[in-house]
C-alpha cells in the first residue's frame, strides 16, 4: 500500500524542520496523538546531516483475521535520517518497525519552502510478504498510517499557530 501527502504549513521551512528534530516536541507530539510510552533513542546531528530515532507504543482497533499479527497497542521504532541546510529544502528516508508484526515499511519526506510557508510532502509504503493474509495486513496497517500521519499534521499545524 502506497500512501502520499501533502502536508502545507503557514511558517517558514526551517522553522517546521526544528519540530522534527526537537525532543521535547517530538514526545508531546506522540502523547498528543494517543501513542504511550513515547522514548527518543536518538536525535544528533549537525552540518546538515540529522537522525532521529523514536520508540512508542501505538492503539491499534485490530480486527479478527489479524488478531494473530497485532494486538491492541504495538511497540514501534520509527528511524529517520535527515539531510539539509538552513533554508531547506529537508529530506528525510525513514523506516519503521513493529515489533513482531511482519511488514516493511519504508518512506521519504521532504520539507521545502512554497509560497509564504513550506510543505512536506510525505510518501510512504506498506508491504508484507505473507501469503493470502499479507495484503490484507499491509493495508490494515497502512490505513493506520495514514491516520497517524494526519493526526501528526493537524498537531504540528495546530503547534505552529499557537506560536
Amino acid at each position: 500500500m502506497k500512501i502520499k501527502a501533502l502536508h502545507e504549513y503557514a511558517k517558514d521551512v526551517d522553522t517546521v524542520f526544528g519540530l522534527f528534530h526537537d525532543p521535547d516536541f517530538m514526545k508531546v507530539k506522540y502523547e498528543g496523538i494517543g501513542a504511550r510510552n513515547v522514548e527518543v533513542l536518538e536525535c544528533a546531528g549537525s552540518e546538515g546531516r540529522y537522525t532521529v530515532k523514536v520508540k512508542r507504543e501505538i492503539p491499534a482497533d485490530v480486527p479478527g483475521l489479524l488478531k494473530k499479527f497485532l494486538n491492541p497497542w504495538n511497540t514501534i521504532v520509527q528511524s529517520e535520517k535527515w539531510e539539509g541546510k538552513t533554508g531547506g529544502p529537508y529530506r528525510c528516508q525513514f523506516e519503521i518497525d513493529i515489533a513482531g508484526v511482519p511488514v516493511n515499511i519504508k518512506g521519504a519526506m521532504e520539507i521545502r519552502t512554497q509560497g509564504g510557508g513550506c510543505v512536506n510532502d510525505v510518501q510512504l509504503e506498506v508491504k508484507c510478504g505473507i501469503p493470502l493474509v499479507g495484503g490484507k495486513l499491509a493495508d490494515f496497517v497502512g490505513g493506520d498510517a495514514e491516520k497517524a500521519t494526519q493526526a501528526e499534521y493537524e498537531f504540528i499545524r495546530n503547534h505552529l499557530a499557537k506560536a
